[in-house]
């Protein structure tokens, strides 16, 4: 089974461009089985996923959440549905002692995105993986978040990270065995029981794309426009834009 782990909808991510059935429908024409909803510091409720399931039967639509943490990382925790146990800047050791109770999985996300470190708390936590490749990672994370793999002897792991659906299932991991509920996710995740994959052809016409906008974000850096006004015109994130005028390398990465 074909999933992709990290999504965000425009019903609970105020960063998320598109509604849940944008998100499924680009699932859905990208051949995925399943779809994790991530959104950030919140979880839907039943109700919610089983209404948006029922109209889309060929996929598997499970719920997660991505915690902004007190040490400022990004930790996607799955098999854990009760929404009450987490909130915006929680406490790490908090969020550790939440993960090991009641047997969630953790994902480090997107480390080294917004700075060149990761955050000795976000450490101690039980991660059963770290992002390697996302619509958030690019390449000039890469080599840092290779060298904390080998470091803490942590599994690498792919998502989409998508906010539209243009974005959904360039990255993502397969199962080899069927996954039909949070529960099971999670203790798949733990086990590593997956293979991360990667489109090629829609990173690489990602990567396409970009010259030109590198190009015209570059032109409008020297003509003294803002990074907000950058941002709306040319789609990039804040981070991304940080990343430019260091003349670091922001293409999307590759995998084997």
């Amino acid at each position: 089974m074909r999933f992709d782990l990290h999504t965000h909808t425009n019903r609970y991510s105020g960063c998320a461009r598109a509604t849940p059935e944008e998100m499924m429908e680009g699932a859905v024409k990208q051949g995925l089985d399943g779809v994790v909803i991530t959104e950030h510091d919140i979880i839907w409720s039943e109700d919610e996923i089983r209404e948006l399931q029922s109209s889309y039967p060929q996929l598997t639509i499970l719920r997660g959440i991505e915690v902004h943490t007190a040490s400022g990382e990004d930790v996607i925790v799955f098999g854990i549905t009760d929404t009450s146990l987490f909130h915006r800047y929680m406490d790490d050791a908090a969020l550790k002692e939440i993960i090991e109770k009641y047997q969630g999985a953790a994902i480090l996300a997107h480390p080294y995105r917004y700075r060149d470190e990761v955050s000795p708390e976000v450490l101690n936590l039980p991660l059963h993986a770290v992002e390697i490749a996302s619509s958030n990672i690019r390449q000039y994370m890469q080599g840092l978040i290779e060298d904390l793999i080998r470091e803490y002897g942590l599994r690498p792991i792919a998502s989409s990270d998508a906010h539209w659906p243009e974005n959904i299932g360039i990255y993502g991991v397969e199962f080899s065995h069927p996954i039909n509920s949070e529960a099971q996710l999670a203790a798949a995740i733990r086990k590593g029981a997956f293979r991360i994959f990667m489109n090629e052809d829609r990173v690489n016409q990602v990567n396409d794309e970009l010259k030109e906008q590198i190009s015209l974000a570059q032109r409008l850096l020297d003509q003294g426009y803002s990074t907000y006004e950058i941002r709306d015109l040319c789609g990039f994130s804040l981070s991304m834009l940080t990343a430019l005028k260091a003349g670091r390398q922001v293409n999307l990465v590759s995998i084997s």
